[in-house]
């Protein structure tokens, strides 16, 4: 992975050291659903605000009034601890976006070409159309690249289902087959270095 991505990401959360947390391709196919607001650091095994996402198109996505399903972000979503304090992860709050921070606060950066990459922070909320409009053959792929603060801690409930019931989660289990196999080798709430999770800035000379 090229190093201006992590020097980017190490003077976008004013983190001395970066690790790399993880790299997905997103392939959505012709005829695929709506992907709902979320925020992935709900779906991270860490307790930080320094994760950072590079969302990177590996061709050209049209504007969503021509089908385009590129990113929609709200702005500001990052920094609003009460949305899921007093509401949870979903639910009727989610419906009302635009009235919680206001008209034109959803946006988006479409049309992307390829070259192009949008960045954003572990905890804002961000969707995807859906590719109902999408003809057969023309599914839309995407690279993502994510990093996390070099000092970032582990939570003590990353691997607990959400229904265990003595010591419940707040996070998504849902990426926990991304991380189990590193995560449980790790002490929770404590600096921690593994071979998964490498230190990628600085660079090493």
């Amino acid at each position: 992975l090229s190093p201006y991505l992590a020097q980017a990401a190490s003077i976008l959360m004013d983190s001395k050291t970066v690790k790399l947390y993880q790299d997905s391709l997103f392939h959505k196919r012709a005829g695929d659903g709506w992907t709902p607001w979320h925020s992935d650091s709900r779906m991270a095994p860490f307790d930080t605000s320094k994760m950072i996402t590079f969302w990177i198109p590996l061709q050209k996505v049209a504007t969503p009034e021509n089908g385009g399903t590129g990113l929609l972000f709200v702005n500001s979503s990052h920094s609003d601890f009460a949305l899921p304090y007093w509401n949870g992860a979903e639910g009727k709050e989610y419906d009302r976006l635009e009235e919680r921070y206001g008209i034109g606060s959803t946006v988006h950066h479409m049309p992307i070409a390829v070259g192009d990459v949008t960045v954003h922070n572990g905890w804002t909320l961000h969707s995807a159309d859906g590719a109902e409009f999408m003809e057969e053959g023309e599914d839309r792929y995407a690279f993502s690249v994510t990093y996390v603060d070099g000092n970032a801690e582990v939570r003590e409930d990353a691997l607990l289902e959400n229904n265990e019931k003595e010591l419940r989660t707040k996070g998504d289990m849902e990426d926990v087959w991304s991380y189990r196999s590193w995560v449980k080798e790790v002490t929770p709430r404590s600096p921690f270095q593994h071979d998964l999770v490498p230190i990628v800035w600085p660079t090493k000379k």
